[in-house]
């Protein structure tokens, strides 16, 4: 879980869980690993500028200790938690390395998927998107940056553009940042949210929010072995909250989501084509091209976060008002409601009232 006091939170079955300091402020995102990794957690905070790589390791009950051989970075915080199990052994969460490369406050982090590597996409305030991969999975504690993008710069305008690092090309990227804080602020935040195209039968490719509105994907070209503008979605009247791509089982076509500060919740409809080949001979890459954009009514209520499951049919909102909603599409592309969940404020009330 992530949240404004800084500790996360890990839930398991059959457990207490446990909880550990990963960062001296909020934590703004996390995001889980593919299991074929083993038990990896990314978080990222605002106030420290770094996005924090754990990994849950099992060891015999004794008092968890930092381990010194991680990036010396950590060696003053409080990186490890124990969770002890009805065999007296314990689970401990060990920070393995730290990605400081942000100027700002790193807003975003998420894993790419399985078929990609283990690669982690960072957004930070800086207006800029950042890809680090670890080229050995069995080394934890070494995740070069090969990709930096440049989505927004600090005037807030939408053009982007590509730097080379390590014989990488690398592109800026900007995603969303602490919600209760950082959003009402005037400065310029950057990105505020990023999602990762899951699809094995695409290039890597990425959908990025920013402050200014913007919802652009991104995509990266084996020829020019670079990333680049694929497609400009339709903006928002303010800041983006939240971008999701939705997981492709077969359809000839791809589903996104994004939510911004202006109250509009939108899912865009991607259609795939062929591209015109690049002169070389090569089989031409694929493309996408937008087709339509839905707003969904949200009675009024500011949508901040959106997620879809599994099978990227039924789409999920939360935001204000403390409801949950599930969408779906019917054979015409209308999206409904088609079930809420409300939730309990009571206790927060009889608190007040005391």
């Amino acid at each position: 879980t992530e949240g404004g006091s800084g500790p996360a939170q890990r839930w398991a079955l059959k457990s207490n869980g446990c909880e550990f300091q990963a960062h001296r402020g909020s934590i703004s995102r996390l995001s889980w690993a593919h299991p074929e990794f083993g038990q990896l957690l990314v978080t990222c905070g605002s106030s420290d500028h770094s996005a924090t790589i754990w990994e849950e390791r099992e060891t015999t009950a004794q008092p968890a200790a930092f381990d010194q051989s991680d990036n010396n970075n950590l060696s003053n915080n409080n990186m490890s938690a124990n969770m002890s199990n009805d065999k007296a052994n314990t689970m401990r969460w060990v920070a393995k390395a730290q990605l400081t490369d942000a100027r700002k406050a790193v807003t975003c982090a998420e894993f790419a998927p399985r078929h990609l590597g283990l690669r982690i996409a960072t957004g930070s305030a800086d207006g800029f998107v950042r890809i680090y991969e670890a080229i050995d999975v069995m080394n934890l504690n070494h995740w070069p940056m090969n990709t930096s993008i440049e989505v927004e710069s600090s005037s807030n305008t939408s053009e982007s553009t590509t730097h080379t690092q390590h014989g990488h090309s690398s592109s800026s990227l900007q995603k969303h940042t602490d919600l209760s804080s950082v959003l009402s602020s005037s400065q310029s935040l950057g990105v505020t949210a990023l999602s990762w195209c899951n699809s094995r039968f695409e290039p890597a490719t990425l959908v990025v929010g920013g402050h200014s509105g913007n919802v652009t994907v991104y995509r990266y070209s084996e020829s020019s072995r670079a990333w680049s503008v694929s497609v400009k979605l339709p903006r928002h009247r303010s800041a983006t909250l939240d971008v999701s791509w939705a997981p492709n089982v077969g359809r000839s076509f791809h589903l996104l989501a994004s939510c911004g500060k202006d109250g509009r919740l939108t899912v865009h409809k991607l259609k795939r084509g062929n591209g015109n080949g690049n002169g070389n001979g090569k089989t031409p890459q694929r493309t996408l091209a937008l087709e339509s954009s839905n707003d969904l009514d949200t009675d009024g209520f500011r949508v901040w976060r959106v997620e879809w499951n599994i099978t990227g049919t039924v789409l999920a909102s939360s935001g204000d008002g403390g409801k949950v909603q599930l969408w779906k599409s019917d054979f015409c592309d209308r999206w409904k409601c088609v079930s809420d969940v409300q939730g309990d404020f009571s206790h927060l009330n009889q608190a007040r009232e005391q």
